[in-house]
């Protein structure tokens, strides 16, 4: 593969590869979690940060309001190379993978599961350019020929195709709070988490269907994205 010069004395393959995709995850500190949680261990942590680029724990603040903030994250990432330039229909593409991800965490928190953002995320993804890199003593690779988009979504989908195989996935799971939607890692013995935070969500919660008890109304449509 062709290298390319990212800073002094430092350089990169042209392409990406999910093996150096992995420890520039684990080098990032990890993100703030709600209630003290432990993030997502490994490469599903990446999974996790994008799906909860939608707001942060204070702000609630859009990461992606715009391409040049997607283009900003990823490269921050070390998933796209500097001199990539993303457009608006690229955009549109990652928040139906994004979303299609957190349609996935909260089917694994025993929520409806919303097929339509499913069918737009797996559309989004349907693209070349990721080979398997096999071999008789290391683990398999998932390689491109290229550091764009197409192969960084189709590295997070590979991350997230091997936790749902091994079964670390079913831990991601997407907090039915109302206006919520945070992705979390349920590291509980039996999965039984089902609230980023029961001191936040959790409470607030029961403290909407005591008041609906009281007042004798229907609970409205939760919002799930």
């Amino acid at each position: 593969m062709t290298e390319v010069q990212t800073s002094p004395g430092r350089k990169r393959s042209a392409g990406l590869s999910l093996s150096e995709v992995i420890p520039a995850v684990e080098r990032r500190p990890p993100d703030p979690q709600p209630a003290n949680r432990a993030p997502a261990p490994g490469d599903l942590q990446l999974v996790q940060a994008l799906v909860n680029s939608f707001h942060n724990l204070d702000t609630r603040r859009e990461e992606f309001d715009s391409p040049a903030g997607l283009t900003d994250w990823l490269i921050r990432r070390e998933l796209l190379d500097p001199g990539e330039r993303l457009t608006h229909a690229d955009l549109t593409r990652v928040l139906d993978v994004r979303e299609g991800l957190r349609a996935l965490m909260y089917a694994n928190n025993h929520e409806p599961v919303k097929q339509d953002s499913i069918e737009r995320m797996n559309r989004a993804l349907r693209a070349p350019g990721l080979a398997v890199q096999l071999d008789a003593s290391a683990r398999p690779d998932f390689r491109s020929a290229r550091r764009d988009l197409d192969s960084a979504l189709a590295l997070i989908a590979t991350i997230v195709a091997v936790a749902q195989l091994d079964g670390r996935f079913a831990r991601l799971k997407a907090c039915p709070g109302h206006d919520c939607g945070w992705a979390f890692y349920d590291s509980s013995r039996n999965q039984a988490s089902g609230w980023c935070s029961m001191q936040i969500c959790g409470q607030r919660a029961k403290a909407r269907a005591y008041r609906r008890r009281r007042t004798g109304r229907q609970p409205k449509a939760r919002r799930t994205s």
